[in-house]
């Protein structure tokens, strides 16, 4: 499956799929690592119009964010996003369908590349728990296990992570 799979910039028009694939990842993924009321905070359900519009000025049009999809047959199945002012990747969701193909590792190797471009050297992120396997297979390490805020102000666990970049030949 993955060399079906091309990454792309997001564009506008496809913040409501990113978001029912935020949704899915966290209402099935995740679930269970944490409480309900996490989850529910997390990814809320239904996804409003205002939702969209929010996520597609934040993270799809701000000029300091970077996020790809991963399509596979034109219909998106992951999303990536890195903030280069913080060094911080944001986010990296891939559809429950699609776990464990390699998408993640694909969308993360791209958004790996495009902070090199930007001149970054290293790359952190506040991983869920579920994801802190993931991130240790893909060369980050450990720093610290905490607290990560959600925009509800609801805190959730996290496992605070970092990366060295090194360009690839």
């Amino acid at each position: 499956m993955d060399d079906q799979i091309r990454i792309e910039p997001a564009r506008p028009e496809d913040a409501a799929a990113i978001l029912e694939i935020h949704a899915a990842a966290v209402h099935q993924t995740a679930a269970p690592y944490y409480p309900e009321e996490v989850i529910n905070s997390w990814a809320r359900l239904p996804i409003t119009g205002d939702q969209i519009e929010r996520f597609g000025q934040r993270l799809i049009e701000n000029p300091d964010h970077r996020t790809v999809v991963a399509k596979q047959n034109n219909q998106i199945v992951g999303f990536g996003s890195i903030d280069d002012k913080n060094n911080e990747l944001q986010g990296l969701y891939v559809h429950p369908n699609f776990g464990r193909c390699g998408v993640g590792a694909k969308i993360l190797a791209v958004l790996e590349q495009e902070a090199l471009l930007l001149g970054l050297s290293y790359l952190r992120l506040d991983a869920s728990l579920n994801a802190e396997v993931f991130y240790s297979q893909q060369g980050f390490e450990v720093v610290e296990y905490g607290v990560h805020q959600l925009a509800s102000g609801q805190e959730m666990a996290c496992v605070k992570m970092r990366k060295t970049l090194a360009l690839k030949c």
